[in-house]
Order: structure tokens, then sequence, then C-alpha cells
């Protein structure tokens, strides 16, 4: 080989390390955020473009008004069966006025009518004393009280109207009681009798009427 090609080759293999190591001095800008940017400043615009949920306040809930519940009247009568010894007093009880709207203020007119089932038909039941109270949880008032000798044998009944005057302002429901005192004969035909008394009541709720 001459002297000038072994020259040229060295020269070549120079020229080629000297920008090898050119290249691997030298570093690629970074170009994954745009320039000037630094990560923290990148940081704090991730940061910052973030918006937070607002904040919502709790709407309170609404109170429920408490629901009138169903009284005895609703549906415009009810039947109570009482059990005296033998036998046994049925209580009708009745309306021809929309209970369901009763206030404690107006008037309200209920009726009841009693009779007997059982025993013997043939011993005489007279009624000798009724009362009926109302209680509206405040006030207890007697609505009617009826004494005498009133025939209770069967066929026979006692029937009577009650009228309720108006109640203590802000109640919530009346309670009505009847009360009958009895005169049952021992034996057909002893004339000789003993008494027992039958009870029986009805619950009336009552609306509350709004305040002004």
């Amino acid at each position: 080989m001459s002297a000038t090609r072994l020259r040229r080759g060295l020269l070549g293999a120079t020229t080629a390390l000297l920008l090898g190591a050119g290249l691997a001095g030298c570093q690629l800008p970074d170009v994954g955020m745009s320039p000037g940017l630094t990560a923290q400043a990148a940081e704090s615009t991730d940061a910052g473009s973030s918006t937070a949920a607002p904040s919502v306040t709790p709407v309170p809930a609404a109170e429920v008004a408490e629901l009138r519940p169903a009284g005895d009247l609703d549906t415009g009568s009810i039947t109570h069966s009482v059990a005296a010894g033998d036998r046994s007093v049925v209580i009708d009880w009745w309306t021809g006025e929309d209970a369901a709207t009763w206030t404690a203020d107006g008037a309200k007119t209920v009726q009841l009518s009693a009779h007997v089932e059982g025993g013997s038909s043939s011993q005489a039941i007279t009624v000798t004393r009724f009362v009926a109270t109302s209680d509206d949880g405040t006030a207890r008032t007697t609505v009617a009280e009826d004494r005498g000798e009133f025939v209770l044998t069967p066929p026979f009944s006692y029937t009577t109207a009650l009228s309720l005057t108006s109640s203590t302002a802000g109640a919530t429901d009346l309670t009505l009681y009847a009360q009958f005192d009895l005169l049952v004969e021992t034996e057909p035909g002893s004339g000789e009798f003993f008494r027992q008394t039958v009870l029986d009541s009805i619950q009336l709720p009552l609306l509350q009427e709004e305040t002004q």
C-alpha cells in the first residue's frame, strides 16, 4: 500500500471519530413542553386548570305535616258489641255529616242506638240512666243525661241524638263516651232486678285549622 493511500485512510478515520464525539456531546432540545416553560410552571398550570366542584349547601327537608289518623265515624257509622253477662249490648253510632272534616270549632251531631242480643227475651231489661260525655284532652263535658225506665227488652232499642259543641281550641282528638245503667230481671217474671253498667266510646280525630 502506498504512503499516500495510508494517509487518506488515517485522515478518514480521524474525521469519523471527531464527528462521533461531537454528536455525543450535543443534547437535543426537549420538545415535550412549550419553550420557556419550566417544569414547576407546568405543574402550577396543571393545578390551576383543575376546576373544584362547587360546594352545595344542603337544603333542610320540609317539615311533613302530621297526618290526621282515621276516625271511627269517617265512613259514616260504626257498630260495637259489648258483653253484658250472657247477652250483648249492640251499639250503633252514626252521623249524617262528614266526620273526616270536623275541627275543634263548630257543632257536630252524632246519633246512637242500642239494643240487646242473646240471653232470654223473656227477661225484662230497662235503661234507667244514659250519660254521654265528650273529652278533648283538656275539657270533659256532659253531652246528654237521660234518666227513666226505658225498655230495652228485644225487640226494643234505645235511640238518641247527641249535639256536640265546640271543643277546646287546638284540640286534635275528641273521645265520646256512652254509659248505660241497666236493670235486668233475674228470672223471667220474677220482678226482681240486678243492675249492670255498659260502657262504650268512639274516637273522633279533629283536623287542625290553618293559622294565618
